[in-house]
């Protein structure tokens, strides 16, 4: 039924290609319109759901409060405390930066040095304790913090552009440096290394695709030709993400390079059978390259896509997003290839194809000729010496299992930007001068705060986080005014007694809400919320008064927990989802397992590369196993694909392994190859999870090539020679 179908249209293409082309190159100039459209979003909100705990009183905390979220300018120089320094140039141009900074918008609370006195004189003459907030203990670092009001503050990476062209047109001190650090600045360098590594990344997998292409093809027409239908995939997903409301992020800003290498394998696939068949003087060759490799394009097409859907399970959104892009983004791949492709090729046909004649040197760099002698000679080793290939393997799988035992997990966003990095070299500088702090907050909601009631519940559960390990400080409305006065009328007057921007930071205007801030001297982990919310269970409270952890920190504390189930989640349902299509694309249950056993040995040896390599676990690596799964299966798909129709047109088991290693093999090499490099063009992205990514998938998509003719021919002699001879055969039903 389906080679039937897309018989039909192979004969439509020869028709009407003319138009289909012109309707491709529209579908692309449209696409691309609405592509730009598509929103950039680097909030680390971004990565939870709207329900995850945490998440509602965390998104209140940033709209009902001031000064949750602080900005940091640093100041290095030899040395800021001499008197000469300080008192004509640092002085000047802190006092300079502290006015500047103060006036812009969203900036609720400034502080520095300048509040060590009252007058220069003053700090000019203050002791300069170690402790200071403000100088370094070498004296050589001092720091401006600034508090935001998060209500006033929409674009945080927008803030930290104003705050590096104020602090650029200060007159600097001779022999200072200035740097805007703090959260926000990491805001604005993933802001950037999203919207530079996007176009950066589809470049360069662009070009370095085309290039491969070329020496496969040795026609600047056929590569091409092979390059605009994916294109067209690629900037219709892009332009899909506008109308489905799905932003640009840290991880969606991958799946274009990703797509244009998976995309080119589709392409290569129906280009290399077309020229066989034209080489083999078939005038039907188009009609024969698209049904046959159509059909094998649309299963693998659809495990792909059943692969990557599982990731509509994660317990992340970004996970969730980038599952469904790429679920669209192969769609329309596959799509494009068989509806498009076929039109261009027709064309080639028409206006000729010219050949380059490489140098020699080329010819000995030509990919095609030896790709093929290298997976023949891989698929004949196999058989001849199938102990070998099980003892090597065996013998692989002890450094594998070892790497396997250094993975660690990486949630220290700090680590995911370059370490050259400005402003991650400025906030290192910040906890290693200034103490290694961060901060969590407990929301408190409540008919009126000041209820005597309440404000001796927050007094007590600030007394008992005091006692958890690492928190070294808790501060609240009710230590601001302790001892708490036991009259509600005393209370109301202290608090009003406060200063505004004080009474701001803890609690909101109408009094139904509250925050207590807790001070750690180590980044908030999972341990520390578990015991956090002991606190809270085990504190007296009104029943009418809710307390609830919140703040950005206690959400990535807890992303340890999702990626490890994540990865056991979406790898499972992955694996069930793609056995189901390949029972439906190989017929037979031995298909199922000749098809999956190379690709789960590759996510294997790719998941113990990256712990040999000590590349540490991210959200994006949670992906590894399912990607690798949907890529992979489609080299089996095509492989066994093959080799099925050259043993039903009477070929003997090594004939059709010869035939299979020299024609799908080589295109197997060829589109690793291009997928790998698609891979490795996420190097342009200056996120360093991005980048690791891209590493591991490009050595796991090389395991894949290298392990599906070996493992297959393993197991196809040791079906052919031993089950089949004693069991109903399963690989080809209805033939014995």
């Amino acid at each position: 039924m389906i080679e039937d179908v897309l018989n039909f249209y192979a004969n439509v293409s020869k028709k009407f290609y003319p138009f289909i082309i012109i309707l491709a190159l529209i579908l692309a100039v449209v696409s691309f319109q609405q592509a730009s459209k598509t929103e950039i979003s680097t909030d680390i909100l971004g990565f939870f759901y709207q329900d995850t705990e945490g998440m509602s009183e965390t998104r209140m905390l940033r709209s009902d409060f001031m000064g949750t979220d602080t900005v940091k300018i640093l100041i290095e120089a030899d040395r800021i405390v001499t008197k000469d320094v300080l008192e004509d140039d640092v002085l000047d141009m802190t006092l300079e930066l502290v006015d500047t900074v103060s006036i812009i918008p969203g900036v609720f609370r400034v502080s520095s040095v300048l509040d060590l006195g009252n007058s220069r004189d003053d700090i000019l003459h203050n002791s300069f304790a170690e402790t200071s907030d403000y100088l370094s203990t070498e004296l050589q670092y001092s720091i401006i913090i600034i508090e935001l009001d998060s209500a006033e503050v929409p674009d945080r990476a927008e803030l930290i552009d104003t705050f590096k062209k104020t602090v650029n047109r200060v007159d600097l001190a001779k022999g200072t440096k200035v740097t805007v650090a703090g959260s926000p600045a990491l805001y604005n360098a993933w802001d950037h290394a999203v919207r530079t590594g996007f176009a950066k990344s589809i470049i360069a997998s662009a070009v370095t695709i085309s290039v491969v292409l070329f020496f496969v093809f040795r026609s600047p027409i056929t590569s091409s030709f092979v390059m605009i239908p994916i294109l067209v995939a690629v900037l219709t997903a892009f332009g899909t993400m506008h109308f489905i409301n799905i932003p640009l992020n840290f991880l969606t800003v991958m799946f274009g390079a990703v797509t244009l290498g998976l995309g080119v394998d589709y392409s290569i696939h129906l280009v290399q059978r077309y020229h066989e068949e034209l080489r083999k003087g078939n005038n039907n060759a188009l009609n024969v390259a698209l049904s046959r490799i159509g059909r094998n394009t649309i299963f693998t097409g659809l495990t792909t896509m059943a692969a990557f859907s599982s990731m509509t399970v994660s317990g992340l959104r970004m996970l969730m997003e980038y599952g469904v892009m790429s679920f669209i983004a192969i769609s329309f791949s596959v799509l494009s290839v068989l509806l498009f492709l076929p039109s261009f090729l027709i064309l080639e046909s028409k206006i000729g194809s010219r050949k380059f004649e490489l140098s020699k040197i080329f010819k000995a760099l030509g990919l095609a000729g030896f790709l093929s002698t290298l997976m023949i000679k891989l698929s004949t080793f196999s058989l001849k010496r199938p102990i070998a290939v099980i003892f090597f393997v065996s013998v692989g799988c002890v450094p594998v299992f070892y790497g396997l035992s250094q993975i660690e997990t990486l949630t220290d966003v700090d680590a995911w930007l370059p370490q050259e990095n400005p402003s991650v070299k400025a906030n290192n500088i910040i906890d290693d001068e200034f103490g290694d702090y961060d901060y969590t907050m407990i929301l408190v909601l409540a008919d009126d705060i000041r209820d005597p009631i309440v404000m001796r519940a927050i007094e007590k559960i600030g007394e008992g986080v005091q006692k958890v390990p690492h928190i070294t400080e808790v501060s609240s409305i009710s230590s601001l005014i302790h001892p708490l006065p036991t009259k509600e009328r005393s209370i109301h007057g202290k608090i009003e007694a406060l200063p505004l921007d004080t009474r701001r930071k803890y609690v909101t205007e109408d009094y139904t809400e509250s925050l207590i801030i807790i001070k750690t001297d180590k980044e908030v982990d999972d341990i520390m919320v578990r015991e956090i919310k002991e606190v809270l269970d085990y504190v007296d409270k009104p029943a009418e008064v809710v307390f609830s952890q919140a703040g950005a920190n206690l959400l990535m504390s807890r992303i340890d927990s999702i990626i490890a189930q994540d990865q056991i989640r979406t790898t499972m349902v992955s694996l069930a989802l793609v056995m189901t299509m390949l029972f439906f694309a190989m017929r037979g249950v031995s298909g199922i397992i000749l098809g999956l056993s190379p690709i789960l040995l590759s996510i294997l040896f790719a998941m113990g590369t990256m712990g040999l390599l000590q590349i540490p676990s991210t959200p994006l690596t949670v992906m590894l196993a399912t990607l690798l799964l949907g890529l992979g299966i489609d080299y089996s798909i095509h492989f066994i694909a093959r080799y099925r129709e050259e043993r039903m047109n009477g070929k003997t088991l090594e004939e059709a392994l010869l035939i299979t290693s020299s024609t799908v093999g080589e295109s197997i090499a060829l589109t690793s190859i291009t997928t790998t490099f698609g891979f490795l063009s996420l190097m342009t992205i200056m996120l360093v999870p991005v980048q690791d990514f891209g590493k591991i998938a490009a050595v796991g998509l090389v395991f894949c090539a290298i392990f599906v003719p070996i493992i297959i021919s393993v197991g196809l002699l040791f079906y052919e020679k031993i089950v089949r001879k004693r069991m109903i055969p399963l690989l080809y039903p209805g033939k014995a």
